[in-house]
């Protein structure tokens, strides 16, 4: 058994990352994996669906980005190469997610210590009034 590579082009790895990118924006990363890992042994029929169902899809997605994910999914490997697009993206939106949730916390201690230094300092202005 031969491991073939996928054949694909810059074109179609900016759309599979972007297609990617807003999945794992909408947290539908898990249910997205398991539809692809379930539906996986049926990728090249499910490509002839798409050819099938052309003209009317592509009335609502561009021509281009439609032939390029259905060349993506006549190749056996196509789909695994989307789901390890995928998991990077969910990588990276979940690194984006503790950076923003340390920045937070941050926040909150600053906000906190400028709270506690203008008690002081206004305590220290009622005193110099005095």
């Amino acid at each position: 058994m031969t491991d073939k590579k996928i054949k694909i082009t810059e074109e179609q790895e900016k759309l599979l990352r972007k297609i990617a990118y807003q999945i794992a924006l909408r947290g539908m990363t898990a249910p997205t994996i398991f539809f692809l890992e379930s539906v996986q042994p049926l990728n090249y029929i499910g490509s002839q669906f798409m050819a099938y169902l052309e003209p009317f899809l592509t009335f609502f997605i561009p021509r281009d980005a439609y032939n390029d994910i259905q060349q993506i999914l006549e190749q056996r490997k196509g789909i695994d190469y989307f789901l390890t697009i995928l998991e990077d993206e969910e990588f990276k939106k979940q690194e984006h997610d503790k950076k923003i949730k340390e920045d937070m916390k941050n926040i909150k201690k600053m906000e906190k210590i400028a709270k506690q230094e203008k008690k002081k300092l206004l305590e220290k202005l009622k005193k110099e009034k005095k």
